[in-house]
Formats: C-alpha cells, structure tokens, sequence
C-alpha cells in the first residue's frame, strides 16, 4: 500500500520515496510488514505495507493495532511528570517516601532511590523482571512490584545508564498510587483520551475485532514463523512495555510533542520540553537519556526517540523539534529493528539533514590490546540461569556470545573498536549499536553496557 497524506491536510507530495525504502528494507531484511507514520513541515503521510499476518494472511493497514512494548516508557514518565506538575512528587526524593512499602535486595538501594533515577534508568538494579507476576486484575502491578523485594543490584543507584524495565514499572505502581486509581486507567484519562488516541490500549481484548498484527519469528531455514508473545505479556509489566498502538495513534502522540497538536494534553510546553533537556549521558558518545526518552545529539539539533522490542515485534519513534519532523515505523518480525532503524535514518537525513558520522573502526588492533576485554560478563537473575555475555578476542575484533533468560536464541556477533573502551557490533540484529566496557574511578574494568544494558564482569571465560 502506498502512502497517502493524512485527510486532515491538503495533497501534499513526501519529498521522500517513502514506499521503495521501505519495500526494499522489507525484502532486504524479510520482515513480513510495517506501518509508517511521518509528520513533516504540518503533513502527516501514513504508509502500510506487507503483510500484518501470515496466517490467515491479511494486509497491514494503518489503523492495524500492534504491541509498542518499550515505546510505552514515554507514557508513564508522562504521567509522573504529570504529579511533578502538580507539586504531588518530587524527581529528587526517595521512592520509599511515596511508596513506603518498596524494597529490593538492597537495603541502601532501597532507601537512597529517587524518582528520577527510575526515569533515567539508574537504579542500579537488575532492569529485567526475572520472574513475571501472571494476572489480570488490578492488583497485578502491586504484586508485580511487591517481588522486586529480591532484585539483585548490581551498582549504586546514579552510578549509570542501565535500562530498567522494573523502575518504570515502580514509575507506574507510584502513578496508580497517587492518583488512586489503576495505572491503565490513568493513562487512559489523562493521555490517550486526552489526545484523541482511539486505537490504543492496554488491553488486548478491547482489540479482539480491530486489525491487528501478529508477531513473527526468524526459523532455522529462514522463514518467518507466527508467535502470539508481544500480545500476552503480564499486566504488571504494562508501564515499561504494555501499550498496544497503531501508526496513526503513534503520529498524533508525536505531534504533541512537536508542539503541532490543538489539544492541551496533560503537561505544558515547557515540562516536555524539561523531558527532553534534563540529559544523562550514555557513555562517551552523542547519546543521552532523559525523562523518559532518549536522545541523540548532532550538533544542537536533537533527535528524540524510544524504541520497542518483544519477541516477533519491533517499533520505534522519533522525533526532531528543531525541524518538526516525526517518524513512527512498527513492524512485526524480531528481524524489525534492521528495517525501522534504515527508513527512520534514511528520513532523518534526507528531511533534517541528521546523518549517523561514518563508522571509523580500528582494524589493526593486536591480540594483547584485545585480551584485556575477553572474560565473562552477567547479570544474576536466578540461581540457576543469568544473562550473560562472553567475550573472546578474535582477529582484529572482540567477538561475543550473549546468552539471555529473555530469548531462547544464543546470539553471536563481532565487535570492532570505535575509541578506547568503545566498540561497535559488527553483524545481528543490534548491528552498529555500541558495545562499551566500563570502568571504576580508579581504571579498573568492571563492566560493559550492550543492548542499554550492564553486564559485570566475572572473570574468564566459563
């Protein structure tokens, strides 16, 4: 299907050819099909392509409601940045002052971590739930956030960047605790009705008759196999990945932040845009996280995003404020980031002129420079089974094993170095995303961050 300027706004033509991108992204990485959304100089375009399901197959359409996952982040650090608003939380106290009950493993942790520090992602505990609370009703993200009494942590809090899939949802038990009601109906009231978003939910069953998509998974010969997985996560993981959304709904939520919505929403201009400015790095790059979003930095344009990733799915949005541009990209294949990542760069620099520099890799690194990165790294999730990443030194490279709880498949992948303690993948799906060995005040190696996430280090490899 081709794209087609939104019925809200005068023919207008994308000075993009967005439908051959896309087609050739789809085919290059064989993903099934992705909706996209772009917003530029006040036109929306709307573009579905390929296939929402394989069986019984049916088309992607723009309205075809898909889990966000991660991209529902944005959502509940608005709706806390809403209390902060309001005078009802402080980003700078403790958790435990509104949640009294709170704990993890941590007794220090758990009376030093502050609001903020679930939004920046730097509780320093463990930021995957290591075991999933089932349940439907209310209560489910109480009890969600009642068995992180055993997180493990693995730093400080505010040391650094680590995403952290449970402090959002704290975020989100903190939200239906202060404004006494549950944490879905919040958003519900304050943003999605608020901001006309009538195709999401939180709920799969309000979606039963409506176009949806399923998500797919890559088998051993190469085709793309049906899971239902993104659609039945737990309710009590629904602040940091529960939303179920479309591209169009996804468009009107970044225009809002572009400031190109005639609708109030639930903060003011200036509060978002505090989102977007109160920045922590990530490591020793142009990346930053903030309020809830990312950031990416050329020059002093700023490219804001939150991606989305559960098994058979993967999304992203992004939006540029200097240049009023907005792209939205779902699709539903693991396999969907290698696609959303080539059309939202390749729109990002065509409309805003923001191009990734080059990737300049040192090649000729000898084995000894390269050995003192080899070893295990992990993270304790259960006593019988941890995420970890092992790491050798192959020729002129690092190369890893990453082995999780989250995903059945061993990756493996090659790592080339950009700068001291900084790499970048070489091949998989996270391709020329940053690999980057951390160190203590005094030198010392002590982790590395993949994926947004730390690993520490262990010793040899096992």
């Amino acid at each position: 299907m081709r794209a087609v300027p939104s019925a809200l706004n005068t023919p207008h033509s994308l000075p993009v050819d967005l439908d051959d991108l896309v087609l050739t992204a789809l085919a290059d990485h064989r993903v099934p099909g992705c909706s996209v959304a772009v917003s530029y100089g006040g036109h929306h375009w709307y573009g579905s392509y390929g296939r929402a399901r394989l069986e019984p197959e049916l088309p992607f359409l723009p309205e075809t409601r898909i889990p966000v996952a991660s991209m529902t982040k944005p959502f509940t650090a608005t709706a806390v940045m809403a209390l902060v608003e309001s005078g009802a939380v402080d980003l700078d106290t403790p958790v435990r002052h509104y949640l009294p009950g709170f704990r993890v493993a941590d007794l220090e942790a758990t009376e030093t971590t502050t609001v903020r520090h679930l939004l920046i992602h730097q509780t320093g505990w463990l930021g995957d739930e290591p075991d999933l609370i089932s349940g439907r009703g209310e209560g489910a993200l109480a009890a969600q956030v009642a068995a992180f009494e055993t997180l493990p942590q693995l730093l400080p809090p505010g040391t650094t960047f680590s995403y952290c899939n449970t402090g959002m949802d704290v975020a989100g038990r903190l939200v239906e605790v202060l404004y006494s009601e549950p944490y879905e109906s919040v958003v519900q009231r304050i943003i999605l009705d608020a901001l006309g978003m009538s195709h999401s939910t939180f709920f799969a069953e309000h979606v039963v008759s409506a176009p949806a998509a399923a998500g797919h998974v890559r088998t051993a010969n190469g085709d793309a196999r049906p899971v239902q997985d993104s659609w039945l996560l737990p309710r009590g993981v629904n602040p940091s990945g529960g939303l179920i959304s479309s591209a169009r709904d996804q468009l009107i939520w970044m225009c809002w932040w572009l400031g190109a919505l005639d609708a109030p929403g639930p903060l003011t201009a200036r509060t978002r845009e505090r989102m977007i400015r109160e920045l922590v790095p990530i490591g020793t790059g142009a990346a930053s996280t903030g309020l809830g979003w990312h950031v990416d930095h050329f020059g002093e344009t700023r490219s804001v995003y939150h991606e989305g990733s559960l098994r058979g799915t993967a999304t992203v949005c992004r939006f540029v404020p200097e240049a009023g541009l907005a792209v939205v990209v779902l699709t539903n294949a693991d396999d969907g980031q290698l696609v959303y990542r080539a059309v939202s760069d390749h729109l990002l620099a065509e409309l805003a002129g923001l191009r990734k520099p080059d990737r300049k890799l040192d090649e000729h690194l000898d084995a000894a420079a390269l050995a003192a990165y080899t070893g295990l790294y992990s993270t304790p999730e259960r006593a019988d089974k941890s995420s970890r990443v092992e790491i050798t030194a192959g020729p002129g490279t690092l190369r890893l094993r990453v082995t999780s709880v989250h995903f059945d498949e061993l990756l493996e992948m090659g790592a080339g170095q950009a700068a001291r303690d900084d790499f970048a993948l070489l091949d998989g799906p996270w391709r020329d995303e940053p690999l980057t060995f951390l160190r203590t005040a005094g030198g010392e190696l002590f982790g590395l961050r993949i994926a947004g996430r730390v690993f520490v280090r262990a010793g040899g490899v096992a």
